[in-house]
């Protein structure tokens, strides 16, 4: 029952994501409506990331954790960009690049065992093939690191234009992480067909 509860909460935060994602994009940068709903999306991803966690201690496959510190990272990051505009690194900002570094040995690593064939990760029986992805990911991850990590001759991090694009760079590989997990595990494993079947048709 507590797995089933939370994996509707890590459903409906990872569909309210989804639907926020698409109204930032099309909302006008800068104005009081594209704030809002990305505060709405930035929450969501939080809670898909705090539930993914909780979902692999419930035993749920080891990548679902791994793609929630992903996504929470980048996520973060992202709406750092956008409120950090004197640039300053703080701890905060610290912290993520800490977060970010452990995702992407995290994503090598689960890539490395899948390859193997080992049984140490639990996964969803797609084969070692299946290990490319968190392969992709450990790299995407790694890239966002190194250009978090980037400071200008004052120590201070992206301003005005360069602050923006990274803000969009960050924030767009979050929405590709949401769709891409979307794709690999409700719609592959059909959860939501497993969840509207167990809500909707009474049990015998």
């Amino acid at each position: 029952m507590l797995q089933m509860a939370i994996l509707i909460v890590h459903i409906f935060a990872g569909s309210i994501a989804l639907c926020t994602a698409a109204g930032a994009f099309m909302t006008k940068k800068g104005r009081a409506w594209h704030a809002r709903i990305g505060k709405i999306y930035s929450f969501a991803m939080m809670m898909v990331a705090l539930s993914s966690f909780m979902l692999v201690v419930l035993g749920a496959p080891f990548f679902l954790l791994m793609i929630g510190i992903f996504s929470g990272y980048i996520v973060a990051v992202g709406w750092r960009r956008a409120v950090n505009r004197k640039g300053e690194v703080v701890k905060i900002d610290r912290i993520l690049i800490a977060i970010g570094i452990i995702g992407a040995l995290g994503l090598f690593v689960t890539s490395a065992v899948i390859f193997s064939g080992s049984n140490l990760i639990k996964s969803n029986g797609e084969g070692r093939i299946f290990g490319i992805v968190p392969l992709v990911f450990a790299g995407i991850c790694g890239g966002l690191v190194w250009v978090q990590t980037r400071v200008d001759e004052k120590g201070l991090a992206p301003r005005e234009k360069l602050r923006i694009t990274q803000h969009v760079i960050f924030m767009g590989s979050g929405t590709i992480a949401t769709v891409t997990a979307f794709l690999l595990t409700a719609v592959s494993n059909s959860v939501f067909l497993w969840i509207i079947l167990r809500l909707l048709v009474p049990l015998e």
